[in-house]
């Protein structure tokens, strides 16, 4: 809560609105070895291939999650 706002989309096609500068969380994910681009109104953009695999959404979100407690940590 203290990183991402809403969650919107629906399906693969997702944006987390964020609460800090998207820029900020673009690089943490990029350096955390998820890739993203940003969107209007501070939202972060996910768009999965559609032949996506469960292990790789597993593999995502330890990354969201790793990206939000050390963003967290470093306020």
């Amino acid at each position: 809560p203290a990183v991402f706002e809403e969650i919107r989309g629906s399906g693969l096609m997702l944006g987390l609105k964020c609460r800090v500068p998207n820029t900020d969380v673009i690089a943490a994910m990029r350096d955390g070895g998820l890739l993203s681009v940003g969107a209007a109104d501070n939202v972060i953009r996910l768009l999965p291939p559609l032949i996506i695999e469960r292990s790789h959404v597993d593999e995502a979100i330890a990354i969201l999650e790793n990206v939000s407690k050390n963003m967290v940590q470093a306020a």
